[in-house]
């Protein structure tokens, strides 16, 4: 047979095969089963698999932490696969990657928006590397990372997720995270949420977007498009949501006219888990499972996960006249045409020793690196930090002595079952309504061979029977389904190596010279819990206060996370009660914010001698904040977002349009404190200094040329370093508003004491295309500024010069400059 011919080239193999199935096995291939905990393949979901399938949801080795088992189960239902059902197509099994292999024990990196705060891409694709190996060691050939969103909304649960809020930034961080995890054609990256998911009104994840196809195809698609042409990304994934009134899963005009025939992309497009049931659950858009899926199919979504709902009734569709079964072909081909691709057909089951693969201490190596380099000293008075060694230190604050809450809420520590007194609470909690919903619709027939029957929806008695049955599979305590009991033993076990802030700082200067005391939690005071640490406070010189939040989608604690948004972008109320009698002691504070967001922090970051931002760090994040509080580490991660003051400045954001007279301004409310950001995007502070001189460039460049730029850059300060430099252009008049400063790009230069060196950047005028008044991707000519500094606010060298020539259209923009940095 043609297809198992591996001489054969993919297109003649994938047709040989497409003419081989029946039309039941074809849509087979456009949805997904789901593997929950380990589950069989030989159980009730057996129904689902007799014709094949295109891709296996598994994304439960954190719920069970039974790795061998789980290996083994997804071996098992891939040799089902290949050797059982007729014509033995391998499924394409998902995971995710964002923070690592969503497996326990494999390496956990810090959380998407440390990466970016690295400003370094060349760590973002070593980073992918190595997921890629450990995910493909497991069994797993595709992966839902990363996200290209544009994260301009605090309030938004999933900002930690994100590279931040600039679309170079995003671009630049995410290309180089797949071009690691794709290698060469070895798994299949996904490019998600297609498109404006992070920027839904009133930071509600999921919620209604309005945003004008102008400033979506030049800014929310730039990401997106740099992935599709620079990364050769394989799959991209819609996002939850209403855009411009129509929900994406279901949008033509999006997921066809804008992703395929505008930006180019001809890869697989996937459905977010659950996304097209929204369309008649939710949008009320379609009438049903059938219609909704119709609908999306037609629209351009070639995969529905993580079920069948929806496109299960697509053979009836085909068989009604309603789809033509060439149409079905189209997908298909692209379904089969990866998994070809990627090898699956000559290797369908795990490549290379995942336990040797989690063992190399390069790996944690790469982990505790961007860690470092992640962290972002905001504010240091009187240089205050690094730290004395004779100082005596108290601890304090919710996350002083904890582990795992350095996580993200996709690492596998993250996605681990919590206590089961986490899920004693109300139906009404959104992940258990998610679950809910996902179980009496991907899996009814499941519940009809237990004996849970019904039509619409299950009586309230049924109901109950249900959310039941979810409480106990994720509460289980039953060691042959689970092989942890906490998060805590989770985190003991998986990751014994991970240390708490108390803990390094003991080993840094001495029990005797660490008195810890907690205060509170993160949501809920201690008795005692204050004035506890103020006998700490009065027996230290200088305290730590290590505060903050958690990211989780399952943790009820949690302060961000899927289906977490919080109307709070601030530290949670007995945090702020604690810091406030801490402050009245007049003790000098250094404040670490641990959280997933850009928390707003104006009361502590006033009173606080230094404030750190460390994100989600990870399993050797404690180290990482030691290492930077002591000196080890100087300090060299800049903002990827701006933090705002307060909620009534969103969206507060660099690239901003012109508003007012001085265009530098951000805002023009009463309180002139409530005008600019609390800190300003790209800002990022080190312990040493650095100049900046002699710039040099183009006085003119023509409308298809590059712009040359050329500066000095000087450490003048008393210890080795590294500056992020940054370059930004402003387009002085132009036909449509354009942004006060426009990120075109960044270096991050290392440099010893009294070192210069030579910073170079090409810049060609594609990057500045735009869509004009007629909708034509431009370059426009006209005057511009160059701003060059250590953040968007901190410009150290301005310059000037004209695109001269013919107004040029442009059908693809360029999305990277191009850098040279030379020793003198």
């Amino acid at each position: 047979m043609i297809y198992k011919d591996a001489s054969k080239s993919i297109a003649e193999r994938t047709e040989d095969l497409i003419k081989r199935m029946t039309l039941k096995e074809k849509v087979a291939q456009l949805y997904c089963a789901n593997s929950y905990g380990g589950e069989s393949v030989y159980d009730s979901r057996m129904h689902k698999l007799k014709d094949g399938i295109g891709t296996v949801s598994y994304l439960n080795d954190s719920f069970t932490g039974d790795l061998n088992k789980d290996r083994e189960t997804i071996k098992g239902i891939q040799k089902y696969l290949v050797e059982e059902t007729r014509l033995g197509i391998p499924g394409l099994f998902h995971s995710e990657g964002i923070a690592g292999a969503q497996i326990p024990s494999a390496t956990t990196f810090p959380q998407s928006l440390n990466l970016a705060s690295t400003w370094e891409p060349t760590l973002a694709k070593k980073m992918g590397e190595v997921v890629k190996k450990q995910l493909i060691a497991f069994g797993f050939r595709a992966v839902h990372s990363p996200l290209f969103d544009l994260a301009r909304d605090p309030r938004f649960g999933r900002v930690g997720e994100t590279y931040g809020e600039d679309p170079y930034l995003v671009a630049q961080i995410g290309v180089s995270f797949v071009n690691g995890i794709q290698g060469e054609h070895e798994i299949m990256a996904t490019a998600k949420h297609f498109v404006g998911y992070g920027n839904a009104e009133g930071g509600r994840g999921g919620g209604e977007q309005q945003i004008s196809e102008r400033r979506l195809l030049d800014s929310y698609c730039f990401p997106f498009e740099a992935a599709i042409h620079e990364a050769k990304i394989k799959a991209v994934m819609n996002s939850y949501g209403m855009l411009n009134d129509q929900a994406v899963s279901t949008s033509k005009w999006l997921l066809t006219d804008i992703l395929r025939n505008k930006l180019g992309f001809q890869g697989l497009v996937v459905a977010d888990y659950g996304s097209i049931t929204h369309a008649f659950l939710r949008y009320r858009v379609a009438e049903d499972a059938k219609g909704a899926g119709i609908l999306a199919f037609k629209a351009g979504m070639d995969v529905e996960q993580p079920g069948s709902q929806c496109y299960q009734h697509l053979v009836e569709a085909v068989e009604s006249g309603e789809l033509e079964e060439a149409h079905i072909d189209v997908s298909l081909r692209r379904v089969l045409e990866t998994k070809f691709t990627l090898g699956l057909f000559e290797n369908p089951y795990e490549d290379g020793d995942f336990f040797s693969e989690i063992k190399k201490a390069e790996n944690a190596e790469l982990s505790l690196e961007i860690a470092e380099k992640s962290m972002v000293l905001v504010k240091n008075e009187d240089g205050i930090l690094p730290l004395n060694k004779k100082l005596k230190i108290a601890l304090i604050g919710p996350n002083s002595d904890t582990k795992t809450n350095f996580f993200g809420g996709y690492s596998s520590v993250g996605s681990a079952s919590t206590k089961s007194s986490d899920f004693d609470k109300s139906e009404e909690d959104s992940f258990l309504r998610m679950l809910y919903t996902g179980t009496i619709t991907d899996n009814k027939e499941s519940l009809k061979s237990m004996g849970i029957e019904f039509d619409e929806k299950p009586t309230p008695e049924q109901k109950a029977i249900i959310m039941n049955m979810i409480r106990q599979n994720l509460n289980s305590d039953d060691s042959s389904n689970r092989v942890y009991r906490t998060n805590e033993e989770f985190v003991q076990m998986f990751y014994p190596d991970c240390k708490s802030v108390k803990d390094v700082l003991e080993e840094e200067f001495g029990k005797d010279h660490v008195l810890h005391a907690k205060g509170c939690n993160i949501f809920k005071a201690i008795d005692g819990g204050i004035e506890t640490v103020k006998a700490a406070v009065q027996e230290a010189d200088i305290v730590i206060a290590v505060l903050g939040g958690k990211e989780s989608m399952i943790d009820p604690e949690a302060t961000c996370g899927e289906n977490k948004d919080n109307i709070n972008i601030g530290l949670e109320k007995p945090q702020l009660d604690l810091m406030e009698e801490v402050f009245k002691l007049n003790k000098p504070v250094i404040s670490i914010i641990v959280d997933g967001r850009p928390l707003s922090t104006p009361y502590v970051s006033e009173q606080s001698k230094a404030v750190l931002y460390s994100w989600l760090p990870a399993q050797f994040g404690a180290e990482a904040i030691v290492n930077i509080l002591t000196g080890k580490i100087n300090p060299s991660g800049k903002l990827p977002v701006t933090i705002v003051k307060e909620s009534g400045q969103i969206p507060m954001y660099n690239s901003r349009l012109p508003l007012y007279v001085d265009i530098n301004e951000f805002a023009e409310y009463i309180k002139t404190n409530q005008n600019t950001p609390l800190y300003p995007f790209g800002h990022g502070l080190s312990y040493t200094r650095f100049e900046y001189s002699e710039l040099v460039q183009n006085a003119t460049v023509q409308a298809d040329g590059d712009l040359s730029i050329a500066f000095k850059l000087k450490n003048t300060g008393q210890v080795a370093g590294e500056e992020v430099v940054q370059v930004y252009i402003r387009d002085q008049v132009s036909s449509v508003a354009r942004p006060v400063k426009q990120l075109v790009g960044f270096a991050r230069v290392t440099l010893d004491v009294n070192q210069t060196k030579i910073v170079e950047f090409k810049v060609s005028m594609k990057q500045l295309a735009f869509h004009d008044l007629n909708m034509d991707q431009i370059v426009e000519p006209g005057k511009m500024e160059v701003f060059i500094g250590a953040s968007s606010q901190d410009i150290r060298l301005k310059g000037v010069f004209a695109i001269i020539g013919e107004k040029l259209i442009v059908e693809r923009k360029v999305f990277s400059s191009q850098v040279t940095i030379t020793e003198l």
